[in-house]
């Protein structure tokens, strides 16, 4: 018996719904970005940023969810990828060199190698930032009012003790010649609510990363003492002098990229990195970039992989000569 020709195509419409998905099909359901500090900072700006480019450029065919995970500087988002997320593929998480200073100071039992580095995709600079009506005009008037009296000028940040953000001002004081270990340092859950905490007066000054305050800086709530860079950065930044110049050799490179969970298979991990890959060339992305003052950064797979040891090592070098790890 003939089959109508219209019967046919429904028949095959209806198997097709059935059909399990191609073999190695990715992903298969909603994707979560883990941002493991307060709405504001970095790390949320870090998954922010991939959320909409990856939707917006349509590198990925699920939707993808931002989740806030605060806690430890990095350690609670880590934990949790490790203990409840191994295994899984469909997440990510925003990471940077603070997330590399609470594995130093041993404040998790996890390492790099219980998780799998994906890729940095942006550098981003440190800076050191005051309210606008502040007395200090330069760097030197605020590093003369820290030698006067450590404890009179408060560093909000948005890591823990040790951290990142501790770390900025660290150098900083330790190359005006002060003692890092004595400075007051008022750790918060990531830079957004340190930055609140500078604007509302509560503390004095913010070593941030020029990302984190490049809204204030154009709206004319903050000045900038100085950028930790090696030269002035381009465009709107170049009047912004360094420390460097201004007589003090610290600098600090802050590179954003993302992780996933350990034990992914490898077929994911690729597939990750090349989506990551993709997005960075993107114009959305490099619109974001721009406007959040990052600078070309590209590190994926094993070159990432490899670079996050290293950066563990030299790391806990660092917090050794500023007096913060034994």
């Amino acid at each position: 018996m003939r089959v109508p020709i219209h019967w046919a195509v429904l028949c095959l419409a209806v198997a097709a719904l059935v059909l399990p998905s191609p073999a190695g099909a990715f992903p298969e359901k909603p994707i979560t970005c883990i941002a493991p500090a307060n709405p504001g900072g970095g790390w949320d700006l870090t998954c922010r940023s991939a959320e909409r480019v990856l939707r917006e450029e349509k590198l990925v065919s699920q939707p993808i969810a931002v989740e806030n995970m605060p806690g430890g500087s990095g350690a609670v988002g880590i934990a949790h990828v490790v203990t409840k997320r191994k295994g899984d593929g469909h997440l990510f998480v925003a990471a940077s060199p603070a997330l590399t200073f609470t594995m130093a100071l041993k404040r998790t039992p996890y390492g790099y190698k219980d998780i799998t580095p994906l890729a940095a995709v942006a550098a981003d600079f440190g800076a050191v930032v005051v309210r606008k009506d502040a007395p200090w005009k330069t760097l030197k008037e605020l590093m003369d009012a820290v030698k006067a009296n450590p404890t009179a000028v408060a560093f909000a940040g948005g890591s823990a003790p040790g951290g990142q953000d501790h770390v900025k001002a660290a150098k900083v004081v330790k190359a005006a010649g002060a003692d890092p270990t004595k400075m007051k340092y008022v750790p918060y859950q990531g830079g957004g609510e340190a930055l609140a905490s500078l604007l509302g007066g509560h503390t004095q000054a913010f070593p941030g990363d020029i990302s984190e305050i490049a809204g204030q800086l154009e709206g004319g709530q903050i000045r900038v003492l100085a950028v930790l860079a090696d030269k002035r950065l381009p465009g709107t930044l170049k009047e912004i002098p360094t420390a460097k110049e201004q007589g003090f050799d610290a600098t600090y490179v802050v590179w954003r990229g993302y992780y996933a969970a350990g034990g992914i298979p490898k077929a994911q991990a690729d597939w990750w990195v090349a989506t990551l890959a993709k997005m960075v060339k993107s114009p959305t992305w490099q619109k974001i970039a721009g406007d959040n003052k990052w600078f070309d950064l590209w590190m994926g797979g094993e070159d990432f992989a490899r670079f996050l040891e290293k950066d563990l090592e030299t790391s806990g070098v660092l917090l050794k000569e500023l007096g913060f790890l034994k």
